[in-house]
């Protein structure tokens, strides 16, 4: 038996806590166990057990040992996996956790080259601006804003969400162009119910930064529903640049104050999955796609 065979069964005499448990789980009589056993120990020139009567205990040396082989038999088990799942044909459901916007308008046009290379793969997406719970909600993978605090969770950063202050041309005919940030108390914003955060604006002048709590002239808990009644004249929005990208191009949102906006490593992306378990072959599969996107 080669070295990874008898890793193998020196941790099944671990797990079983007995020589005759491990042969039985094995196929092997507990005295060729206990020989292997032996074999190992004296080529290793330590005891790996404490025998006590009838029971068996690892030594320090065991517990090293244990902790090594581990590792050994893991990263050889994740090497095989690698191959299978190249070979196999990636299927199942995966659940995606985001915003509205952040599905459609950055995630929905790029999806046809993730199911153009796994067809058999199926999505479902749970939409919100908070963030899931993964076991509550069988969540899989999140698109989330704000470097994560959950210790369950590892959040790989992703692009950074520079944020736009925009109108529409009506408005501004209306009510006029804010020349200053403080002009717009003055003026009729739109901002969110939700992650209230969002609502203290913040500006780059020559003295530092500078944040402004600016009150709501209407509220929602959805940003495509604020860019909807910016684009109808209703007032000022701060919206994400991929949420009204299109708009700027076509000029139906004209950008405000560019010259004061500023990018904060508080509005980076982050691509969320739980953390201290190897991951399903489907799920992999997303996250090294979202991850390659928009990286």
């Amino acid at each position: 038996m080669d070295q990874f065979g008898e890793m193998t069964v020196f941790l099944r005499v671990i797990e079983e806590g007995s020589f005759s448990g491990a042969g039985r789980r094995l196929g092997m009589s507990p005295s060729a166990v206990s020989k292997l056993i032996a074999r190992m120990e004296a080529r290793l020139g330590v005891r790996l057990f404490e025998r006590i009567a009838a029971a068996i205990r690892l030594t320090q040396e065991g517990e090293r040992f244990r902790i090594a082989s581990q590792r050994v038999v893991q990263a050889m088990e994740q090497a095989e996996a690698c191959v299978r799942v190249a070979d196999a044909e990636i299927s199942g459901t995966v659940r995606i956790h985001t915003a509205l916007t952040t599905a459609k308008y950055l995630v929905a046009p790029r999806l046809h080259l993730l199911l153009d290379r796994h067809p058999r793969l199926h999505l479902d997406f749970v939409l919100g601006t908070e963030r899931g719970d993964f076991v509550r909600q069988g969540i899989d993978v999140a698109i989330h804003s704000g470097r994560p605090t959950e210790q369950t969770l590892i959040g790989r950063p992703l692009m950074l969400r520079p944020w736009v202050i925009a109108a529409a041309p009506q408005y501004l005919e209306r009510f006029g162009h804010p020349e200053q940030p403080e002009d717009l108390l003055q003026h009729r914003c739109l901002n969110f119910t939700i992650r209230t955060q969002w609502n203290r604006w913040t500006f780059h002048e020559e003295g530092g930064l500078k944040t402004i709590d600016i009150p709501s002239h209407i509220g929602a808990n959805q940003g495509e529903l604020l860019r909807s009644l910016a684009l109808l004249g209703h007032g000022v929005v701060r919206l994400a640049h991929f949420h009204i990208a299109a708009d700027l191009e076509r000029g139906t949102l004209v950008p405000l104050l560019p010259q004061f906006q500023e990018r904060s490593e508080d509005d980076r992306f982050y691509l969320l999955y739980p953390r201290g378990r190897s991951l399903a072959p489907r799920v992999r599969a997303v996250v090294d796609f979202l991850a390659g996107e928009f990286s």
